[in-house]
């Protein structure tokens, strides 16, 4: 199988920033765990295309950015799409994993409920906050079934320092890349 992986934002586009108990990144976690992941898959016998391979961005406007991964993506014929993030809220409290898909395409819910399902299986202490269906900009352009996993709040402390260890993110790559290979074993 071809997968596309999306380490959210990048280069200009931080994404979430969480500042307490110290300064994290969701470019930067994004970009680790893809990059574990693509190796995990690697090794698994898939090819892997990565819309980043490091502190990047396409485009200077976050719309063409955006298209400009699909287009990476649709242009290499992935047959998945799995784009990984970190949540973010104004309020230092909320919590959780939660998987979004693709509206009314049901490959998309697919994905993203096994997706979720292993990630709620390996991290029964954390927060199934659930799978949604999300009409995002990066669906939009796709041409194949996608996903985007909101992996935890950095703007929740106790979860910051969660999404910092390496530890913790190889663990993240390990859940996410079983969720794909279930994936295609429902294939």
């Amino acid at each position: 199988m071809k997968i596309a992986l999306d380490p959210g934002h990048g280069g200009i586009f931080p994404g979430a920033i969480g500042l307490v108990p110290f300064e994290l990144k969701e470019k930067d976690v994004t970009l680790a765990i893809c990059a574990k992941m693509s190796t995990l898959l690697k090794k698994q016998g898939h090819k892997v295309l990565l819309t980043r391979e490091g502190d990047t961005n396409w485009e200077s406007n976050v719309s063409r950015d955006i298209r400009k991964r699909a287009e990476l993506a649709n242009n290499a014929r992935a047959d998945l799409l799995v784009s990984v993030h970190c949540n973010a809220y104004s309020d230092p409290n909320p919590e959780g994993i939660e998987t979004w898909y693709r509206v009314e395409n049901k490959r998309s819910e697919t994905l993203a409920r096994t997706m979720q399902q292993a990630l709620a299986v390996t991290f029964s202490d954390h927060l199934n906050r659930g799978v949604k269906p999300k009409d995002l900009l990066l669906f939009r352009y796709l041409a194949m079934p996608a996903c985007h996993v909101e992996a935890e709040y950095l703007t929740n402390p106790a979860q910051l320092e969660f999404l910092a260890s390496d530890f913790n993110q190889e663990k993240i790559a390990q859940t996410l890349t079983q969720g794909l290979l279930n994936f295609a074993a429902l294939a």
